[in-house]
């Protein structure tokens, strides 16, 4: 047979134009002198247009283009499931194995593993005739899971020979009496839907055990759905790794334990390699949004484990340990901030870290958590009457009262008639009996020990003592605080502060080496033992006191110029902290982030003992004291990653003389050398240039630190995470970083009772794509407790790969899925996102030249989309009386949300299912946060039948009740909005509340919760039921006088949210239902 084989004539981008072959539509070409796959999608005379599902990037006119004769196909057979095929079934494991991470063009593999040898069982014997598509054999491919041998579809007859055994899917297993010889695979045009013998109309609802699907918008089973959104992933830290929460520093393995032990606490997950925490009361974190730091809201805390950590360090000095997966903010090449898994970061790169934390402090009052005596006159004054008030109030005696404070009674006699000084436990409890404020200001710690003000608030003059104190001061003997240094007017000044403050009287004396002062007082001891001050080897147990977080920026300043007045190495260049205290180089590093002070960090060994260091440029230290002028120094540390390439394109057409004239450094236009920030926020500045004011704008709370070096550590170990919803990261780290978060299940693909899951990533970004091929095969099917791909395939094709091999996985996805089909599987098709691949048909239709419909799409985009869409179905496969199905769920991605937007319009015409993502549900940790107003099934009368059998007659009543009262709350919150919810009637104020109990009660559902992950159709309907039975009672409670705050009030509508966590729900529920009808008797 002559080659039909012709030559380029023309290239653009994907699409190609050939000359000199005779091909048919959809036929396969391999084109240029690389063998590149492509397939001719248009024939105009002798011109033939090719997609070519690779790069033509190089490849020339004159070429040669050999059209191959066939369709592109797909291997089906054995070997298939637990795979991982690119859009055009190339296993990329085996790719990986071949060429590395990068594919090279041109080159093939086979989809299914052409060596591996399968056990077959024929299923038919010699002499019987079967059908073209019938069943001959099976294999069992995975433990549980059958794999049928089908026959080709375009094949029937006698069986003339087949023999059972191990075999290959190339090697013959048998003949029919027509001569044809049939293997364990065969191949399948993707372009061409495979045959049925019937088509059945969808009677069966695809069970995913989400209560808002089942009940309110059903998916059939082969049925289509659309669906709005991607899968996530889980990123963790280690537990050492400090997190600023509550502004507060704490190790995050420390939060989750505290966490853990508080009973408030919801722990809903919980297993031997993770446990997940809804906290009760959410912990205030602050989380980059966009372009600046914010305060944001965590919500849980998680524990897992993993086997593989990446340690980061910055040339900042910052240094944190995470999962490969877990992001950091990388700034490119574009000065555009992506989110980027650590695994992709390479040396070189800049990461985004914190500068400054804005935030609006108050003074913190002082709390005396420790026992000590009240001398406070005024306070003396009051006890008495306070005792005598409360006793006449309360009825009892001074003795009862005793025991209830918890003292004895010659004690209380002894305080209330002033021969003692109370102590501070007891005056607290007096004060909370009457609940009034108390102020302490003297105190004493024994009966004849001296007597010391307490400041009311941790002050800037309090600050600055504490920072003399924590750098050169000791406490000796529990009694008395010491202040060593040569400086006799820092001498003096600590001597003033301690009169001033706690009119103590300092002695100078000579210590050795070195003039000090001593200060008695048992009182001040314990005063800043309460700060954190340690007691024992303070240089190497010093923390930064916690109550300076919380703090004004004026009170953290006078800590840190007096540490660093005493402590600190003010030189020409540098201001230099050194401390033999990790947790205090991580604390100053916090107060510094708070002023907005750039630093680096380092550590030194001397004498075999690590020491730690900060590090502050001339330039950052006059935000703390006017030592330098900060004009005269260049800030190595501060700079922007912007290239010569991208400053020349900034610039537009001008010329560097015209930046020389407004005093602009323009070293980068020549040499590349990174600008400062200063020069960079004059350049944005003077040019106006809108693309880079975003960014610009964020260096006021961000800046950018280049990534030194990173290092992989193996080894198991457990790791933690917050949820932060919205941004989902955080401020952390042992030094400030910007850590990324999210943790997300899968719980479609997961509890839907689909046989078989086929997935396929249409054009996701990269990071996505990966997050789906790394955390997918992690999974475990929860109802066989196997991994969830030992009944998957995984179709990867991302989008910075050619557009038109977006298609082709498209197609190659349903194939494989109407294959399973064939076999009597329930398929489930989840493609995501469509919306891409309806961008590649853009792009194509472009090339081609063609009439642009809305928004540049081709007029026949819905065209397409029905095409693939009405591949799925429940069918009677060929050969067979057993049904199978497919199910397609595609993703849609709309552009800023916009549903009115051609590619999902197109798609809400051909699918009867559409479940829309609400980010404002979303954001109020309403999970899942599908719309129920925007949300519709057209299953809902297909399926009443079915429903009507297998669970209730009055299912389909007991639905439309709850979207009838969901709906007459959307009108009201209308009216609420303007008058609130009081001047509604009666009537209107109890829809209010019956929908809010559908809203919590059978909408909401937690995920990671052991029990409310799945839920079945049986305690779906009675959930809806026993709500609409309360409904009813308290309408006719209504009507017959009751009051709606008294229905309000029952006890057993508060209760009805436990149902969703116990596993007897059956019983609770009929309990509540009798307590309801008692409640609401009349």
């Amino acid at each position: 047979m002559t080659q039909d084989k012709g030559v380029l004539y023309r290239i653009a981008g994907p699409v190609v134009i050939a000359k000199g072959i005779k091909p048919r539509m959809y036929d396969v070409c391999r084109v240029g002198n690389e063998n590149l796959m492509g397939e001719v999608i248009q024939i105009d005379g002798e011109k033939v247009i090719i997609q070519v599902y690779e790069d033509t990037s190089g490849i020339k006119p004159g070429e040669p283009v050999i059209n191959t004769g066939e369709p592109l196909k797909v291997e089906l057979g054995p070997g298939m499931l637990g795979s991982i095929y690119d859009g055009i079934q190339r296993p990329l494991p085996v790719l990986i194995k071949q060429m590395g991470d990068f594919i090279k063009r041109g080159v093939d593999a086979p989809g299914l593993d052409q060596a591996k040898k399968w056990e077959f069982k024929a299923s038919v014997k010699n002499g019987e005739h079967v059908a073209g598509g019938g069943i001959i054999g099976e294999i069992e491919e995975n433990p549980g899971i059958m794999h049928k041998i089908l026959l080709h579809p375009n094949q029937k007859g006698k069986i003339a020979e087949i023999k059972s055994g191990k075999f290959n899917v190339n090697d013959v297993i048998g003949k029919l009496d027509n001569g044809f010889e049939f293997r364990l695979k065969h191949n399948w045009p993707v372009r061409v839907a495979r045959p049925v013998s019937s088509k059945l109309k969808p009677e069966a609802p695809l069970i995913t055990g989400q209560r808002i699907f089942d009940a309110l918008f059903p998916l059939a089973k082969g049925g289509v759905a659309a669906i709005p959104g991607p899968f996530g992933a889980g990123k963790c830290v280690t537990g050492e790794t400090l997190i600023f929460v509550n502004n507060d520093l704490i190790e995050i393995k420390k939060l989750f334990e505290l966490c853990s032990e508080d009973e408030s606490n919801e722990v809903v997950k919980s297993t031997e390699h993770e446990k997940l925490i809804k906290v009760g009361s959410p912990l205030k974190v602050y989380t980059f949004n966009k372009n600046k730091i914010q305060q944001g809201i965590a919500t849980h805390v998680y524990k897992g484990k993993t086997n593989r950590l990446f340690e980061i360090k910055t040339r900042s000095g910052r240094k944190v340990k995470l999962t490969p997966i877990h992001k950091l903010f990388k700034v490119d090449e574009n000065l555009k901030i992506v989110e980027t898994q650590a695994q992709n970061l390479n040396e070189g790169d800049f990461i985004i870290s914190p500068r400054k934390i804005k935030f609006n402090a108050d003074y913190q009052y002082l709390s005396l958590n420790f026992e000590c005596r009240v001398c406070d006159e005024s306070i003396l004054r009051t006890i008495p009457n306070v005792i005598d008030t409360y006793c006449k109030k309360t009825s009892i005696t001074k003795k009862r009262l005793a025991e209830h404070i918890g003292v004895p009674e010659h004690t209380l006699q002894n305080f209330y008639h002033c021969r003692n000084h109370p102590t501070i436990s007891f005056v607290k409890t007096l004060y909370e009996l009457i609940n009034q404020d108390l102020r302490i200001t003297k105190i004493k710690v024994e009966r004849n020990s001296t007597i010391v003000n307490v400041p009311q608030v941790f002050s800037e003059e309090f600050s600055e003592l504490l920072g003399y104190l924590m750098s050169d001061g000791m406490i000796k003997g529990g009694s008395s605080i010491h202040f060593f240094n040569k400086k006799k007017q820092l001498r003096d000044r600590v001597t003033y502060l301690l009169d001033n403050l706690f009119g103590l009287e300092a002695k100078e004396y000579y210590a050795r080496t070195v003039e000090a002062i001593m200060a008695s007082s048992k009182a001040l001891v314990r005063i800043l033992e309460n700060l954190g001050y340690p007691l024992n080897k303070k240089s190497r147990n010093i923390k930064a006191p916690k109550i300076l977080l919380k703090s004004p920026d004026s009170v953290i300043s006078s800590f840190l110029i007096a540490y660093i007045s005493c402590d600190g190495h003010t030189g020409k260049k540098e201001v230099e902290i050194t401390t033999a205290s990790k947790e205090m180089q991580s604390g100053l590093s916090y107060l510094f982030l708070r002023l907005g002070i750039l630093h680096r960090l380092s550590q030194r060994i001397i004498d075999e003992r690590v020491y730690y260091r900060l590090f502050i440029s001339p330039r950052e230290a006059i935000k703390l004291a006017p030592y330098y002028n900060k004009e005269s120094y260049y800030n190595s540390n501060d700079i922007v990653p912007i290239t010569s390439g991208l400053l020349r394109k900034t610039l537009d057409g001008r010329k560097p003389y015209e930046l020389e004239k407004e005093e602009i450094s323009t070293t980068t236009y020549y040499s590349g050398s990174k600008q400062t920030v200063q020069t960079f926020t004059k350049v944005i500045d003077l040019l106006n240039v809108e693309d880079l004011q975003d960014f610009k704008n964020s260096l006021e709370y961000v800046f950018c630190d280049e990534v030194v070096s990173i290092d992989i550590i193996d080894g198991e170990v457990d790791v933690y995470d917050i949820s932060v919803p919205n941004t989902h990261n955080f401020i952390g780290g042992n030094f400030p970083m910007i850590l990324h978060n999210t943790v997300s299940q899968q719980q479609l693909a997961k509890w839907s009772d689909a046989d078989l899951i086929v997935y396929v990533g249409c054009g996701e970004r990269g990071n996505e794509m990966t997050e789906v091929l790394t955390e997918f095969p992690e999974l475990t099917d929860p109802r066989s407790g196997k991994p969830l791909m030992n009944r998957t395939v995984l179709i990867a094709n991302t989008s910075n790969m050619p557009v038109a091999a977006r298609e082709a996985s498209i197609y190659t996805g349903v194939t494989i899925a109407e294959y399973f089909r064939d076999m009597g599987y329930s398929v489930a098709l989840m493609a995501d996102s469509t919306s891409r691949w309806a961008e590649a048909m853009r792009e194509i239709s472009s090339r081609l030249e063609e009439m642009p419909g809305e928004e540049g799409y081709p007029a026949y985009l819905s065209t397409r989309l029905a095409q693939f869409y009405e591949r799925a179905g429940r069918v009677i496969p060929l050969g067979t009386k057993k049904e199978g199905s497919v199910s397609i769920i595609g993703a849609v991605s709309p552009p800023g949300g916009d549903f009115s937007e051609p590619v999902t319009q197109s798609t809400l015409r051909v699918t009867k299912v559409f479940w829309a993502l609400d980010a404002k549900l979303a954001q109020r940790r309403h999970f899942p946060s599908i719309n129920w107003l925007t949300s519709y099934s057209l299953y809902l009368n297909t399926l009443e039948p079915w429903y009507a059998k297998h669970i209730a007659a009055d299912w389909h009543s007991l639905v439309g009740g709850m979207m009838g009262i969901l709906q007459e709350e959307e009108k009201l919150l209308e009216i609420v909005q303007l008058v609130g919810s009081d001047a509604l009637p009666e009537r209107q104020q109890l829809v209010l509340q019956v929908a809010r109990l559908i809203r919590e009660v059978l909408l909401q559902q937690n995920a990671f919760h052991e029990i409310d992950t799945f839920c079945e159709l049986k305690k779906t309907y009675s959930i809806m039921k026993t709500i609409i039975h309360f409904s009813k009672l308290a309408n006719s409670a209504l009507d017959s006088g009751m009051r709606v705050q008294q229905i309000l009030s029952t006890k057993a509508k508060d209760r009805l949210s436990e149902v969703k966590f116990v596993k007897d729900y059956e019983k609770l529920l009929d309990e509540l239902a009798k307590q309801m009808e008692k409640e609401l008797r009349v």
